[in-house]
């Protein structure tokens, strides 16, 4: 394929098709009665998201390697491939072993999609001379990803209500979609390593990241804090709507809500300016976002709701910025598999937390698990900015 600027340009708004497809929009909110009706308990339905998890984890680098190595595109397509034969899977089949194979193809999916089409975004813009923009478009793949969720929190519903299967389906179609729009993709010219150690390379660059570039380190380090606090409060979500009484009926409008003012943090956080774009403004955003987590630990009411908005609008801001100083420090080739180091990082963090914030949950109260997880964060960021006081993004 030709890589003239026609075909680069083209990149970019693919990418932002890709980004409201490859979601899992329509099948997450109904997954779990879903698996309860074909056949799971409730413990196999947590064994299977554990490995979805460990099958995330592992192969988070790798595939950011891939990409570095073999190309974004590809891993890309190959991504894309997995998630739609993964939730064809969900889609066709029933009982454990059948939902194994579809969760372990998700993951494959997902993790080839992490870091890869944030380092194909930038290669294309640096191609196109047009780096400065990336806070901008990546910004907007945000605001479309969450644009997507939006929608399909309001008619996951409806679907549901004909048959708990529909909504697979539906992902099913967006899944293919998004499979012929990463075929489509153009590789940008751009550095590509010599090594032929895959695993030596590899090594090397996690040093590189974690231990010799300090501007990198101490954005991975803050990245990884509030990326699993973040996901931990997605993940309470649920809990705190059933403690406060919201009717069922509701969820799928305040989970749409949510989701639209987090996408618009997303959309309008490269108008923060330059000021933003700095270590210490990442601190004050960070800041933030932890502090909800005492509101909602002393706050068990509907208006409570609000600190989840909040939330999900300093994380829209968080995460974009954080992305494109982090892309300033990379060579391209290399890029994704730092950006994959990065992710790598936050949901083997996450996945520490989360069972004792569980427990503690259980034990306790919500409440208090909320609580808990406000200090463990304040805690965690307090360390990092004394491991990166001296450091200037």
């Amino acid at each position: 394929m030709s890589t003239g600027s026609g075909n680069l340009r083209a990149n970019l708004w693919k990418l932002y098709v890709l980004s409201a497809t490859a979601t899992f929009g329509f099948a997450l909110p109904i997954l779990l009665p879903f698996q309860q009706k074909y056949g799971l308990t409730l413990q196999q339905a947590f064994l299977l998201q554990s490995i979805y998890s460990i099958v995330l984890v592992v192969l988070e680098v790798p595939s950011g390697y891939a990409a570095d190595r073999w190309g974004r595109r590809n891993t890309l397509l190959l991504g894309s491939f997995a998630l739609f034969l993964g939730m064809l899977t969900y889609a066709v089949m029933s009982g454990f072993w059948g939902f194994l194979v579809a969760e372990v193809l998700l993951a494959i999916g997902s993790s080839f999609h992490s870091g890869t089409t944030e380092a194909l975004t930038y290669d294309s813009l640096s191609a196109l001379g047009e780096e400065k923009r990336y806070l901008k478009v990546n910004g907007l793949q945000g605001f479309f990803a969450l644009g997507s969720k939006t929608l399909t929190s309001l008619l996951v519903g409806f679907l549901a209500v004909v048959s708990l299967r529909l909504p697979f389906w539906a992902d099913v179609t967006l899944f293919g979609f998004s499979t012929l729009i990463s075929f489509t993709l153009v590789e940008p010219n751009r550095m590509i390593m010599k090594e032929t150690q895959h695993l030596k390379a590899m090594g090397r660059i996690f040093t590189h990241a974690l231990i010799h570039h300090k501007i990198l380190r101490g954005l991975i380090v803050l990245f990884t804090v509030i990326a699993a606090i973040d996901l931990q409060l997605f993940w309470f979500l649920q809990s705190y709507q059933l403690e406060i009484g919201l009717p069922l009926t509701s969820f799928g409008i305040t989970n749409a809500a949510m989701c639209l003012l987090g996408a618009l943090a997303y959309k309008e956080a490269h108008r923060l300016g330059k000021k933003a774009e700095s270590l210490s403004s990442l601190f004050i955003i960070a800041f933030v976002l932890l502090l909800t987590c005492f509101g909602l630990g002393a706050v068990s009411a509907m208006w409570g709701l609000a600190f989840f908005i909040i939330e999900g609008m300093a994380f829209g801001f968080f995460d974009p910025i954080t992305s494109n100083l982090m892309n300033r420090h990379i060579t391209s080739d290399i890029r994704a598999t730092v950006l994959s180091i990065r992710s790598f990082a936050a949901r083997l963090l996450f996945a520490l937390l989360t069972p004792f914030l569980g427990y503690m949950a259980d034990a306790f109260s919500l409440s208090f698990a909320l609580l808990l997880t406000g200090c463990i964060g304040i805690a965690a960021l307090a360390v990092t900015f004394v491991i990166t006081r001296k450091v200037r993004a």
